[in-house]
């Protein structure tokens, strides 16, 4: 694989104090370019973003964007060359949700068609629960205008909810357009399909956007996101990930999610990643 882009919440709290230098950084492990995450936009405006990251030979490809602040990105995003804006995820646990959802959905992809960007949706496990003798994914899927939105297939969640992620993709072949890359250990959780939580919007954050956390609870997040572990080591054939994304009509793009430094450093895991990559 020659061309992968990352997603920025592995180091968001490096960028706030130092931006430019981080970007510099990770431009340096062969990244092509970055999925944006919380608004990190370094105080750029939208042409000075996409100039400093011209001139490290990178590129903003996508921006995970939470409903309520859509509008402000669509104003945003389009100035940085910016092409798809993502959906991180929602909380949807019935039919009659899935259903409205998908339509939520179009009506934000006619949104972003209008300002020449397309719509994604980012999965987690419980969109692999069944509501109403289908899977939540499949209903977005299969309700969806393929010309307005687009699917961001996580692997490591689709894994962690006993599911097939190369297998999943050539069922829906085309659909694909993004695929957050990352591992994972087996899931002892998996069959129960953990529901996420309703957003809280009130809920303290620190400067990066991430919820404000004691030390302690930062460090049993931390034990939690070690599930992620080293490209290569965990249950995700990539292999046949790559080879499922890569038969498709559309040109997958790959994008590093990388929740947990297993080296100690999220700087010398993120070009492990990208050697793992590079060999594939």
């Amino acid at each position: 694989m020659d061309k992968f882009y990352v997603q920025l919440d592995g180091f968001s709290r490096q960028l706030v104090h130092d931006y430019e230098g981080v970007m510099t950084r990770v431009a340096k492990l062969g990244y092509s370019g970055i999925e944006i995450f919380y608004g990190l936009h370094g105080g750029y405006s939208p042409e000075g973003l996409k100039e400093f990251l011209r001139s490290i030979n990178m590129e903003v490809i996508s921006s995970h964007v939470e409903l309520e602040d859509t509008d402000e990105n669509l104003n945003y995003l389009p100035g940085t060359g910016c092409k798809y804006i993502v959906n991180p995820g929602l909380a949807i646990t019935t039919e009659e949700e899935a259903y409205e959802a998908a339509g939520m959905l179009n009506e934000l992809g006619k949104k972003a068609k209008s300002v020449g960007m397309k719509y994604g949706y980012h999965n987690h496990s419980n969109d692999f629960l069944e509501v109403g003798g289908k899977m939540v994914n499949d209903i977005l899927i299969e309700n969806t205008d393929p010309d307005l939105v687009t699917f961001e297939i996580d692997i490591a969640w689709a894994y962690r909810a006993d599911v097939d992620a190369a297998r999943y993709i050539r069922k829906h072949s085309g659909r694909f357009e993004l695929v957050h890359v990352k591992e994972t250990l087996d899931f002892p959780q998996k069959l129960t399909f953990m529901k996420p939580p309703k957003k809280d919007t009130k809920a303290e954050k620190d400067i990066s956007g991430w919820p404000r956390m004691s030390p302690e609870m930062a460090k049993k997040l931390d034990e939690m996101l070690s599930i992620n572990c080293e490209l290569g080591k965990g249950i995700v054939d990539m292999k046949a990930v790559q080879a499922a994304a890569d038969a498709q009509p559309c040109k997958p793009i790959y994008i590093v999610e990388r929740d947990y430094a297993w080296t100690g450093d999220i700087f010398t895991t993120l070009a492990a990643d990208a050697g793992y990559l590079r060999a594939l």
